[in-house]
């Protein structure tokens, strides 16, 4: 059955037909932008721009909303710090004498929603209970947070809330946050 195949003619380059040059030259040339083009080009850049922006705008809202409703004390020598944070270098406790979560787990640290702030003390439920924010609780009923200039250089948000148990027994709790 192989016998009846027959075998191709060997091919050399020189046998290889010849395409017309100019013709090549003709489609490597680039093509001229036309107008459709060039305003869809526009039209894509500029939707491109207008939608990263909406990034931007989307953060600087949440921040305007969160100043709104929170207040926090920046001052780090005056307001609820004068007494106790004159040198700023209080050992060991980044956020004064009050009572800190340590852990971070009274700290709201996910995406902000739910009437929770990334870097407040949060309202939710927790690993060992419940966390409440404590609004207008931190000097003079005015302000829920203060700053806190802290020995190793960071400056801390500090605000207030409550740690409740599941039985019920709640203390008074501090997130600290750098800022």
């Amino acid at each position: 059955m192989t016998d009846d195949i027959p075998t191709p003619a060997p091919v050399s380059f020189a046998d290889l037909p010849v395409s017309d040059p100019g013709h090549l030259r003709k489609r490597l040339r680039p093509r001229p932008t036309t107008r459709r083009a060039f305003v869809g080009w526009a039209l894509g850049a500029g939707t491109a721009v207008g939608l990263g922006s909406l990034a931007l705008v989307n953060r600087a809202a949440d921040r305007a909303q969160a100043a709104a409703y929170w207040q926090d004390w920046t001052g780090t020598s005056t307001g609820p710090c004068a007494d106790y944070a004159r040198d700023h270098t209080e050992t060991g406790i980044q956020c004064g004498v009050s009572q800190m979560c340590l852990t971070l787990s009274c700290c709201w640290k996910y995406r902000n929603g739910a009437g929770n702030r990334v870097g407040w003390h949060k309202s939710a439920p927790g690993a060992a209970g419940y966390y409440l924010h404590r609004p207008d609780d931190c000097w003079a009923g005015t302000y829920d947070s203060w700053h806190w200039k802290f020995s190793d250089g960071n400056t801390y948000r500090c605000s207030d809330g409550w740690t409740c148990s599941a039985d019920g027994a709640c203390f008074k709790s501090i997130c600290p946050w750098v800022v």
